[in-house]
């Protein structure tokens, strides 16, 4: 079982990855440009949204300079598509606050996430790290949406 640690600051898009308290790699959700970079050991990957209302995000192995999958958001997490390396993967919430999530093929649970405000754990039984950071990248998708519609409520409704 990998287990990667992961840590951020309370209003910050940078989460620290590290396994065995050593630093393994780094997640930038840039929250208002349409990319992020996930960086886990050796992989370095790039999230890059297409427009504004579009649901679907293209993964970018930048060690190869090329496409590798891309992500198909449902609503509210209940059934993301991961589609990486030509395999096909089910991104879910497991429980109602949104603190734990996974991802799984066929059925079959792969990886696990746990999560706090500020750190969490990721726990997985494949050595996939650009699928480990998928997982990181539609959570913190979801959340920037809640985000911005929060938002969004509270202008409408004071004005």
């Amino acid at each position: 079982m990998i287990r990667i640690n992961w840590k951020k600051d309370l209003f910050s898009s940078k989460y620290r990855l590290q396994s065995h308290n050593q630093n393994v790699g780094e997640f930038d959700q840039h929250s208002f440009r349409n990319f992020s970079i996930g960086k886990l050991n050796d992989t370095k990957l790039k999230f890059e949204k297409k427009g504004f209302f579009n649901s679907e995000t293209h993964i970018i192995d930048l060690n190869l300079n090329q496409p590798i999958g891309s992500i198909k958001f449902s609503n509210w997490g209940s059934g993301t598509t991961i589609s990486l390396n030509g395999n096909n993967y089910r991104w879910n919430y497991d429980n109602f606050w949104h603190s734990k999530w996974s991802i799984s093929q066929n059925q079959k649970r792969l990886i696990h996430y746990n999560s706090s405000t500020t750190s969490g754990l990721i726990e997985s039984s494949v050595d996939s790290e650009s699928l480990m950071l998928c997982g990181l990248f539609v959570h913190n998708y979801y959340i920037l949406t809640l985000v911005i519609i929060s938002t969004f409520i509270i202008i409408i409704s004071t004005s």
